[in-house]
């Protein structure tokens, strides 16, 4: 049995749907996130799971028990907000002591574990101070050990390092991480940061329009997206239209260039469906014309149209055959390529992933 089980969860705001049929298993220990645009409805699942939004239908279990008829306090969750929604009255010592007071821990366990939970977050040094005078970084902080001080069963949090910087983000994620390592906390984090959701997860949940697009290791929705929008969303990636023209042997046309694809991807396909062949940027190798040629099945003459620093690497913007091709290599290759000049691009047949073009909506 799965520690989490969500089961169909349908929610709509005047009619309009906000979340479709929403499933997922979690076991417990695990860190999930759900990753997605604005308005995909990730934050509404969030808080119809921890009881402050009522689904339509669907169930929520937690271990052997549907909690949809507890209230919020009572399904054993903790949540923290993108807002922090700290006490401004209280210091970080009391914010954190207010969830103990609350569930009605004795004052003597609320004594020696505000100062625990403190040190778990690395707040020790400041749990006389008030929100006003903490860093956004510092307040997260203080709302995540709230959050863990009742010991909740399954930590929620949604979007919590959206109003931050950049570098306090991959910090501060990277705590959160280590901390619900370390408490083998069963975990739901909502995120629209794709590189956050890659970094520290365990699983993904891809979501659009309400839907769940794909759900996979981090691994897995990278380098195999199921799905048109999770290849756009998730990194960069050529979008190659074409037709299959061999699906046993695993050819597709594009445009005047026949690609080679691993067969197993054409098996089923019939030849002349439409097919997006969609292959990472950084799996495309070039090299000048008269070099010793890049290694790779698919091996076409190109001309580079825009050379674009991107720090460790650099992205070639390449034309073959009328159509634009984007290839990353390493920045110190930089110097090799300048706008106008011909080269040789290839990828493998391995590095290609095959979707059917009229896909626009995945798993439902």
């Amino acid at each position: 049995m799965a520690y989490v089980e969500l089961k169909g969860l349908n929610k709509s705001f005047a009619g309009k749907p906000a979340v479709r049929d929403f499933r997922l298993s979690m076991e417990q220990g695990e860190f999930v996130s759900l990753l997605g645009p604005s308005g995909c409805g990730k934050s509404t699942t969030l808080r119809m799971i921890a009881g402050f939004e009522e689904p339509d239908s669907g169930e929520v279990w937690l271990g052997d028990q549907n909690v949809l008829d507890l209230p919020a306090h009572r399904r054993g969750m903790g949540m923290v907000f993108q807002s922090y929604a700290l006490f401004p009255h209280l210091t970080a010592w009391g914010n954190v002591a207010f969830g103990l007071r609350i569930a009605g821990r004795a004052a003597g366990e609320i004594r020696r574990r505000v100062p625990e939970l403190l040190d778990l977050v690395g707040l020790g040094e400041a749990a006389g101070q008030y929100p006003r005078q903490l860093s956004g970084g510092q307040q997260q902080r203080v709302a995540l050990a709230r959050a863990l001080a009742i010991e909740p069963r399954v930590l929620l949090l949604d979007e919590p390092l959206s109003a931050l910087d950049a570098v306090v983000r991959v910090t501060l994620r990277e705590e959160i991480r280590r901390i619900q390592s370390a408490l083998g906390i069963t975990t739901l984090y909502v995120t629209h940061d794709q590189e956050e959701a890659l970094a520290i997860s365990d699983r993904v949940v891809v979501m659009r329009d309400g839907w769940v697009e794909q759900v996979g290791t981090p691994e897995a929705v990278y380098a195999q997206p199921a799905t048109r929008f999770v290849a756009s969303f998730i990194g960069k990636m050529n979008q190659l239209a074409g037709v299959v023209e061999g699906a046993r042997e695993g050819r597709v046309r594009w445009g005047e260039h026949r690609l080679a694809i691993p067969p197993a991807a054409t098996a089923g396909l019939a030849d002349g469906q439409a097919v997006l062949v969609m292959v990472r940027p950084e799996a495309i190798a070039v090299a000048p014309v008269g070099a010793e040629g890049p290694p790779g099945e698919n091996r076409l003459p190109a001309t580079v149209e825009l050379v674009t620093f991107l720090g460790p690497v650099t992205r070639l913007s390449l034309q073959t055959g009328g159509r634009q091709v984007l290839a990353d290599v390493t920045t110190g290759d930089r110097g090799r390529f300048q706008r106008g000049m011909p080269v040789q691009l290839a990828f493998p047949a391995a590095a290609c992933r095959l979707v059917a073009d009229e896909s626009a909506r995945g798993l439902r």
